[in-house]
């Protein structure tokens, strides 16, 4: 015998009672047929939850990625800035070192600078071989080399410009020019007395002129004496520094060189004369080097 249920039915309208038979296998399959669609509403709601998840988990990644994409292009710039600098600061460098004369080839060699910059990193920007985030740390680990380059130039062409400055220094203060205007009438070295006929070594230039020619200092320096010395008259002595000691002598007299003044080179400091043991108006130059006589002559370029 098959179960079955009965369903009745009363109207309101007194019209009978309905009555609906249904089978045990028809309530069977309405809650099978009830709970799969529950399940499946449940299913399609967590699957639209996960969803909804992902979209914002991927609006989230889309922004971060758009967020380092424009830190890297930040970096970007910044390491073609300092590439700029680089190059800026090496040309001056090369440019210094032509004037000072100083090979610069050993000590790139000893400071290992490099370069290269933001296109050496970035030119093939392949994403498959190098995420953003190695990227971005291998454009910062070349912006913190290229500030430690730019460090070094720039150590580089702080000594390059003392140099250059102590080379103008000094040829400021290396004699280059006549002291006066006249001829050579006795040369350095050995040569026979004017006055006893001897043999002896004469430690500078005689310079003859008519007197009162004006007398020039040959470089920068200090006036260190001026006084009557016997033999010599009226003797002038010039520091220039650097080991660097002028003297002249048989100069007229006059009261307006004062020891202690600095010099240039080119100002009036003395007249030619005829003081002390000479012959006619000339002046006697001496140059010396570390206290150490040298031909003047050397030193008279112009």
């Amino acid at each position: 015998m098959k179960l079955h249920w009965t369903i009745l039915v009363v109207s309101k309208e007194n019209e009978g009672i309905r009555k609906f038979k249904i089978s045990a296998l028809s309530v069977i399959l309405v809650s099978l047929i009830i709970f799969g669609l529950s399940g499946f509403s449940g299913f399609a709601g967590y699957k639209l939850y996960n969803l909804r998840t992902d979209l914002s988990r991927i609006a989230l990644i889309k922004e971060r990625n758009e967020d380092q994409s424009r830190q890297i292009e930040i970096l970007s710039e910044k390491v073609a800035s300092l590439d700029e600098e680089m190059m800026v600061l090496r040309g001056f460098n090369r440019h210094l070192s032509g004037i000072a004369k100083v090979d610069l080839n050993t000590a790139e060699e000893i400071i290992g600078v490099g370069g290269g910059g933001a296109d050496s990193i970035a030119s093939g920007k392949s994403t498959d071989v190098l995420t953003e985030k190695i990227l971005t740390r291998k454009l910062h680990s070349h912006i913190k080399q290229l500030g430690d380059d730019i460090s070094i130039e720039k150590e580089v062409s702080t000594e390059l410009l003392a140099q250059i400055e102590r080379q103008r220094s000094l040829m400021a203060h290396t004699p280059s020019t006549w002291p006066t205007r006249g001829w050579i009438t006795s040369g350095f070295g050995w040569r026979e007395s004017p006055f006893t006929g001897k043999r002896e070594f004469h430690k500078g230039i005689d310079i003859a002129s008519r007197k009162g020619t004006p007398i020039y200092a040959p470089a920068d320096g200090v006036i260190t004496s001026y006084c009557n010395n016997g033999a010599y008259g009226n003797f002038l002595v010039i520091n220039h520094g650097y080991g660097i000691v002028t003297r002249y002598a048989h100069l007229m007299d006059s009261n307006k060189i004062e020891v202690g003044k600095r010099v240039q080179k080119g100002e009036k400091i003395a007249y030619l004369g005829n003081t002390g043991r000479s012959t006619g108006s000339h002046v006697h130059y001496e140059v010396l080097i570390n206290g150490i006589h040298v031909n003047p002559q050397r030193y008279m370029l112009k």
